[in-house]
């Protein structure tokens, strides 16, 4: 017996759009490009860098030399997230979640990298505080 098309495609994997798909970070900020497809079956998940078309991921593995990108996904999980540690400003863009279905499926997320990575200590908020209210410090 063969499955009509109908039946064929009820059996597809399909993203659950439920999940942010824009995300800025700050410079040094870890990363979480969350992806979840349901009824994956036989089928794998990408993650691809659009500017250079670079695959990042492919299933649980990573074929980039950048180790800063790492897929993560918990055993039987249908959370597939790029984590990207240390961004720059130069990885900011878009990014796709495919799926190697025929045609391909994919799912594409913004990444937004800003500023400068800064800690502020406590004593240096107060005073820049107390400065901009016309007070001195004692």
């Amino acid at each position: 017996m063969t499955a009509t098309t109908e039946e064929s495609d009820a059996l597809q994997p399909y993203f659950d759009f439920d999940v942010p798909r824009n995300l800025t970070v700050t410079v040094g900020q870890t990363g979480f490009l969350h992806c979840r497809v349901e009824r994956l079956g036989d089928q794998d998940v990408a993650w691809i860098r659009q500017r250079d078309l670079h695959i990042l991921t492919m299933g649980a593995s990573t074929y980039t030399s950048d180790q800063r990108f790492q897929v993560i996904r918990p055993e039987g999980s249908v959370n597939w997230t790029l984590q990207i540690k240390y961004p720059q400003t130069r990885d900011s863009g878009v990014y796709e979640c495919q799926i190697n279905t025929e045609p391909k499926m994919s799912l594409s997320y913004v990444l937004n990298v800003i500023g400068e990575f800064t800690t502020v200590t406590a004593a240096a908020a107060t005073a820049v505080t107390l400065k901009a209210e016309g007070f001195r410090a004692l």
